[in-house]
């Protein structure tokens, strides 16, 4: 029998069973009915209800099969579509388990796109998270915030920093820098393009390059990640790139970064072609 034959209020019995159960069959069960349920223009849930159920702890305590993340997305994207007024409060609560999902394929993307709806608010609650292990940090966000671990050929993905004014998150490190400038640094993003949050990592070069930890926050997240091939290659496309924001009328300060980090580039680059050319694999 199909969810279509049962009643109304069969449903809504079966729906308060089901999340009163503290398992993962039943939270899977759950989800996989309310995405079947909700329709764009039939919404026979209450949303608060539907709140607490994306929102249980069920869901975030161990990595979910592929199939119950799926409707479990399913169901945030259609209640933030129904209801506006769910989309802040479910950002804090991803963020609240942001250490746990981190590396799940949709809670990332769907906390982005929770802040691009309401930025300055979304802003509010991300920075209450950040300082809510102080004086730890929240490295889970700060990785979040940078937008992972990727490639440098994948630099061109806009981090969710990026969705967030820079002179907003400014504003909100000049009311402590020392503490927060770090911090921040180790969230920009790696790039100096204004599409992909450059603005704010450049901003940060500018003001605050003697502060502790910014300079070398901002390099740390240019220089992490993977690539694919030789290291000479990488680092020659980065230096590439490095090359072209020197030509861009950017805070002197920044140009003085630029050029030490082309400097640096330029002995990296030296030693990666002389430890190649030893490699077996790369002998004639």
């Amino acid at each position: 029998m199909s969810w279509q034959a049962v009643s109304q209020d069969g449903l809504v019995r079966l729906f308060t069973l089901l999340s009163n159960r503290e398992d993962l069959v039943s939270a899977n069960v759950l989800v996989d009915l309310l995405d079947q349920v909700l329709m764009k223009n039939v919404w026979s849930v209450d949303s608060d209800f539907v709140f607490r159920v994306v929102a249980a702890r069920i869901h975030f305590g161990e990595r979910l099969d592929t199939m119950h993340a799926y409707h479990w997305n399913n169901v945030c994207k259609k209640l933030i579509a129904h209801d506006s007024t769910k989309a802040l409060p479910l950002l804090g609560t991803l963020l609240q388990q942001m250490d746990n999902m981190s590396y799940d394929r949709y809670v990332e993307p769907l906390a982005k796109s929770l802040c691009r709806m309401s930025p300055a608010e979304a802003w509010g609650i991300v920075a209450s998270h950040l300082l809510s292990s102080a004086p730890e940090w929240r490295v889970d966000i700060l990785n979040w915030l940078k937008g992972g671990f990727g490639s440098f050929d994948e630099k061109h993905v806009v981090p969710p920093i990026a969705e967030f004014s820079p002179q907003l998150i400014l504003n909100w490190i000049e009311q402590d820098p020392e503490e927060r400038a770090s911090m921040i640094a180790h969230c920009a993003s790696s790039s100096l393009d204004d599409k992909l949050g450059g603005a704010l990592t450049r901003a940060l070069l500018a003001n605050y390059q003697n502060l502790d930890g910014v300079v070398s926050g901002i390099r740390c997240n240019f220089h992490s990640g993977c690539w694919h091939g030789p290291r000479s290659q990488h680092l020659r496309a980065m230096r590439s790139q490095f090359r072209n924001w020197l030509g861009k009328d950017f805070d002197v300060h920044v140009r003085s970064w630029i050029e030490k980090e082309i400097v640096y580039l330029d002995r990296e680059i030296e030693a990666a072609d002389i430890s190649e050319e030893r490699e077996p694999w790369n002998r004639p």
